[in-house]
């Protein structure tokens, strides 16, 4: 286990610390986050684990926060100047009496806010809260919640979080990175701060349109994939009278057509075989794993030396710790050739039961390091770009329907549909039926 935020004094005592970034000081409250752990190493590192964890929950709910809307940060600096939970809960609910405690604790409130506005003005900075917030404080009431597009992202990132860390933080990077293209083109302002219902057409189609000029329409229809759901999610949470002016968004030259992604011929197996089937045993074996299988690269890289059932000869596809598959569907046992066999009984003899096979390509986005390592002796025979390793899980589809596989069975093997007929018929038959039909394609 990595503990870059773990340090032991000359006592021997272990603690754990983390400086919060500047940037999210002001919402996580701390400078810095510490914690003694003892002196036990063993024990150290349980409570650093858990220290860790609940570190990179506030880090995330920080960053969450984001651009947030003039309500919240009223709330926010409301709690910092020391008003009370009942103390905001009055102000929301318009129950503030004349001349109490905190009515007037409201008018200093009020100042300071103020005080802050005519500083950043002088400073040349924006302020980070309206004239027009300010006086609804005066009025001893919250001002209105501002729902953004900024807002929408940062819900549909909180909606689609796994709680793997690695696949968190990718898709994390990837929202904040589409939010900044946004601002980019649209503005900050129009971004963070003004009502998502004010979004129109013309900036949706503008965005689209920069997008075109700089990446691949298949690119650009999954960052629009991004800024649609999350629009309309919020419409959806918040009863919003608005329409999505993302939706329907025409994207040129990235219809989801056959040939987006061609499957590789038996021509071209035929002139891959000499250059996938020698070399490194790993990818040799990857190879044929998918060759025959029709899974998923992620699928395959991830497997343990316990997922190979040798007197079976199946691999049982599952999620485990940080790895977790692509939909619930995907959880599957799928036949294996006896090339495919041989080639993961080598890999498999004598290591323990929860080894990964492929160790310098398990864990959350290192298949990716395999996909290049195998793209990269694929294009010295296939110059085609719309063939990848992802063609042979095309190759593996047309295959078994030109087998006349049922299509039921067939989305069964690719993970595709639920196990409907291990449930009816027993998970002894159903292997039975897949390996029946991908003993035609092999």
């Amino acid at each position: 286990m990595s503990t870059p935020r773990l340090t032991r004094t000359a006592s021997g005592h272990y603690h754990y610390r983390f400086v919060v970034p500047a940037e999210l000081r002001e919402a996580i409250g701390k400078r810095e986050i510490k914690k003694a752990l003892g002196k036990d190493r063993a024990e150290a590192l349980r409570l650093y684990g858990l220290v860790d964890q609940e570190t990179e929950r506030l880090i995330k709910s920080a960053r969450a926060q984001g651009h947030v809307g003039e309500r919240a940060m009223i709330i926010r600096k409301m709690r910092m100047a020391g008003f009370s939970a009942q103390d905001i809960a009055a102000v929301a609910g318009g129950r503030v009496e004349p001349e109490s405690t905190l009515d007037e604790g409201l008018s200093w409130f009020q100042d300071g806010l103020i005080w802050e506005y005519e500083r950043a003005e002088e400073l040349g900075k924006k302020p980070a809260v309206s004239l027009e917030a300010i006086r609804e404080i005066g009025k001893k009431q919250l001002p209105k919640e501002t729902y953004t597009v900024s807002s929408a992202l940062n819900h549909y990132l909180s909606l689609k979080t796994t709680g793997v860390r690695a696949r968190d933080l990718a898709l994390e990077n990837r929202v904040k990175k589409v939010e900044e293209r946004l601002i980019a083109v649209i503005g900050k302002h129009e971004i963070t701060k003004r009502p998502i219902g004010k979004l129109t057409r013309a900036e949706a189609r503008s965005f689209r349109d920069h997008l075109s000029g700089q990446m691949a329409p298949a690119s650009v229809k999954r960052t629009i994939e991004i800024v649609s759901p999350a629009i309309n999610t919020m419409i959806k949470e918040h009863d919003l009278d608005m329409k999505n002016p993302f939706s329907g968004l025409e994207i040129k030259g990235a219809a989801n057509s056959r040939d987006a992604r061609l499957p590789l011929s038996e021509e071209d197996m035929k002139a891959l075989a000499p250059v996938m089937e020698k070399g490194d045993t790993a990818l040799v074996t990857l190879w044929a794993v998918l060759r025959d299988t029709g899974a998923r690269l992620g699928e395959v890289c991830n497997l343990r030396a316990m997922d190979v059932d040798q007197a079976g000869a199946f691999i049982l596809i599952r999620p485990y710790g940080d790895h977790t598959l692509k939909t619930k569907n995907s959880e599957r046992n799928v036949p294996l050739s006896p090339a495919a066999l041989i080639a993961l009984v080598g890999l498999s003899a004598d290591l323990p039961p929860e080894t990964p096979l492929f160790p310098r390509y398990a864990g959350a986005r290192k298949s990716e390091k395999a996909s290049a390592a195998l793209m990269k002796r694929l294009r010295t025979v296939v110059t085609d770009k719309k063939k990848t390793i992802h063609s042979l899980r095309h190759r593996m589809k047309d295959l078994l329907r030109n087998t006349n596989c049922p299509e039921s069975l067939a989305r069964e093997i690719m993970g595709h549909s639920e196990q409907s007929v291990a449930f009816n018929y027993g998970a002894g038959h159903a292997l039975k039926l897949k390996r029946e039909a991908l003993e035609k394609t092999w």
